[in-house]
């Protein structure tokens, strides 16, 4: 079962535009300034995960159509690399594919960023192979650690299992800039930055994707909403089905399904996908920076599942929109004076 059902016609194609977009590096401005009758207008600088670029690029189009004198420009450095920029105050909003750091968290305080999280969106981090692999169609956690782990010894599909081809192992992940490296690594390695050095790595998930499509012998993961948009434009790679480490599940294999992923099935390779923001542009900007935040909570499924991501529980938006507002009121604004209103689910 794919993570979201559509029908074909304009989500799909923007969600396929979307992917493309983000493998030439920074997502341009989705719109241009133009007016509307609210008076909204200003220029957001929002930085981060490459993973969860494309579900921000689109709630940067949908508030530059609603609000015409609005500019949000959206530039998926990776998480990592976003949170070296938002630290330093060079950026109100900074998506992310995995929690802040207790070194970004110092880093922020050295520049006296003070900020808030959201939870936006869940995703999975898929294991990908090429349509002619019709051997592993299953793989245990002690493998996929064999194979990455630092100084792995692996360099053949024989290697793995005995079973498995003599033939060399073309491998491909993200970079370590990406929050995805840092949860993969963490999750699978037991250790953030455990890695083999001699694969492919990119700061761009369709790239390992469409490397992966184009070789038989590939091997390769990253985040499955950017496989999807690849499998929606006719790609052919598959995804393989991973060992779980849940204490009721131990021993089976389960796909990057929103389904495992629910009843938790899926892991350790399914997470949370989060946006933060600065509280002091809420302060220079409360309108343009409160009412973006507003209007990206209210639409997060949305948003989420257009990219082939798969929604938090409503229970996040009511708690998203519980915190911005608890924020607003600590620095003096009444969250009634938004351009944007509340949408609870």
């Amino acid at each position: 079962m794919a993570p979201s059902q559509h029908p074909a016609g304009d989500k799909m194609t923007r969600r396929s535009a979307i992917a493309t977009v983000g493998s030439v590096g920074a997502l341009s401005l989705a719109g241009c300034f133009g007016s509307d009758d609210s008076g909204l207008s200003g220029e957001i600088q929002a930085s981060g995960s490459n993973t969860v670029a494309p579900i921000t690029q689109i709630a940067a189009e949908d508030f530059e159509t609603e609000y015409g004198g609005v500019a949000v420009n959206v530039e998926p450095e990776g998480t990592g690399a976003g949170f070296q920029e938002f630290c330093r105050g060079n950026s109100a909003f900074q998506s992310a594919s995995r929690e802040i750091t207790e070194e970004e968290i110092d880093l922020c305080g050295e520049n006296d960023i003070e900020y808030t999280s959201y939870t936006v969106g869940q995703d999975t981090l898929a294991v990908g192979v090429n349509e002619d692999n019709d051997w592993c169609d299953q793989i245990t956690l002690e493998e996929l650690n064999m194979i990455w782990e630092f100084q792995s010894d692996v360099e053949q599909w024989s290697d793995v299992r005995d079973e498995w081809p003599d033939e060399d192992i073309a491998l491909h992940g993200r970079d370590s800039a990406s929050g995805t490296f840092d949860y993969f690594t963490g999750s699978i390695n037991g250790e953030m930055g455990n890695i083999r050095d001699d694969y492919s790595a990119t700061s761009q998930t369709d790239e390992i994707w469409n490397a992966v499509d184009d070789n038989e012998w590939a091997l390769g993961w990253g985040g499955v909403g950017h496989l999807r948009s690849l499998q929606d434009a006719g790609g052919t790679l598959q995804t393989v089905d991973v060992e779980s480490n849940h204490p009721d599940y131990e021993g089976e294999f389960f796909p990057p399904e929103e389904q495992y992923i629910a009843e938790g099935q899926y892991s350790p390779l399914a997470r949370p996908l989060f946006f933060y923001f600065n509280h002091a542009s809420l302060e220079e900007e409360p309108d343009l920076i409160g009412s973006f935040a507003r209007f990206y909570i209210n639409n997060q499924h949305q948003f989420a599942e257009e990219v082939g991501f798969y929604r938090a529980p409503d229970e996040h938006i009511v708690e998203n929109h519980d915190q911005l507002e608890s924020v607003l009121e600590e620095i003096g604004e009444d969250p009634d004076d938004l351009t944007v209103e509340r949408q609870d689910p």
